[in-house]
């Protein structure tokens, strides 16, 4: 229901709120091991999620079927990332790991702005935009 009052995008911004958060979970991991002999770093590629998000909907094979609309085809997943070593095996760096967290945290905050606004817009329309 909330698709056809937002528009098509409300989906997509949801997923991608869903891979911010995902993604905070990884970073955080990320710093906790920071001093663990053979961790290897995790993420979560916003890069992937994107295509898959943008991909075109599945088709179908008959009239009666529903095809899913992009964005819900699209999942991100955590994943191992392929980073240079140090000696005891461990690949977080920790001064990447502090600029990957204040990007997410940005971006998490700007996607959090654009559904606020609009439920804000949603609200307005309800109330007659009086507010009265």
């Amino acid at each position: 229901m909330t698709d056809k009052l937002f528009g098509g995008h409300y989906p997509l911004l949801k997923q991608a709120l869903h891979a911010c958060a995902l993604r905070q979970e990884a970073i955080a991991h990320n710093i906790a091991n920071v001093n663990t002999p053979g961790y290897r770093r995790i993420d979560v590629s916003f890069e992937q999620f994107l295509r898959a998000a943008q991909a075109t909907p599945l088709q179908t094979t008959d009239r009666r079927h529903y095809a899913l609309p992009p964005s819900q085809n699209a999942s991100p997943q955590v994943q191992e990332e392929d980073a240079p070593m140090r000696p005891d095996g461990n690949t977080v760096d920790i001064d990447y790991e502090m600029a990957q967290l204040a990007e997410n945290q940005i971006r998490f905050h700007a996607l959090s702005q654009l559904i606020t606004g609009r439920y804000q817009s949603l609200k307005l329309v309800i109330t007659g935009g009086g507010g009265r």
